[in-house]
């Protein structure tokens, strides 16, 4: 049964290599293919249960960009970015209340304020998770386009896709940070995804 056990154990491990490897993510499929599957599976015993192990997920701190003199909107959008990151629906609702706020008193035409207000209110007003994740993809989307052609933050910017984002429909999000954080896939895949380009 234990033999058994570790095989089933091995497939798991197998299929979550493959997952980090689909999703571009450099570094996991860097190290999926510097760790060689062990033929005796008595060397599996050693790495524990599947609770124990560590699925490759970095724990590196994202080197904070500093958001002094950024139009407040632009920060409320990287709040809530954050937020998904972090799996919390609570501080997502208040960052999306903060964004509709903060458009007030910024250099956005009418148009252009009144549209992201209205992605940021459904953004706001979503019934879960996964409803906050679809408003926040249309959110990106159009600040995106006005981040484009307008100079509006001092930091770069870039624009970052994971593929495997709401069901594999794949989404865009800007981020001041390089290094993926990924609002769509939360804590379960954090580093998935890559930089599309740079603004």
């Amino acid at each position: 049964m234990k033999k058994y056990n570790l095989k089933w154990t091995s497939m798991i491990a197998v299929i979550m290599l493959l997952t980090f490897t689909a999703c571009n993510n450099e570094q996991a499929a860097g190290e999926a293919e510097g760790m060689e599957m062990a033929d005796d599976m008595g060397e599996m015993e050693g790495m524990g249960h599947m609770g124990e192990m560590e699925m490759m997920q970095e724990s590196e701190t994202v080197a904070a960009v500093s958001t002094e003199g950024e139009p407040a909107f632009v920060v409320a959008y990287m709040d809530i970015k954050n937020a998904l990151v972090n799996d919390n629906y609570e501080q997502v609702q208040q960052a999306a209340s903060s964004l509709q706020e903060g458009l007030e008193n910024s250099e956005l035409t009418e148009a252009q304020q009144s549209q992201l207000k209205e992605l940021a209110g459904q953004l706001a007003e979503a019934q879960d998770i996964m409803g906050q994740r679809q408003s926040f993809a249309r959110l990106s989307q159009e600040l995106y386009e006005v981040v484009k052609n307008n100079d509006v933050t001092e930091n770069k910017l870039y624009w970052q896709h994971c593929p495997m984002a709401l069901n594999n429909q794949g989404a865009n999000w800007l981020s001041f940070e390089e290094q993926v954080r990924n609002p769509f896939m939360g804590q379960k895949m954090p580093g998935c995804g890559s930089v599309e380009e740079t603004l």
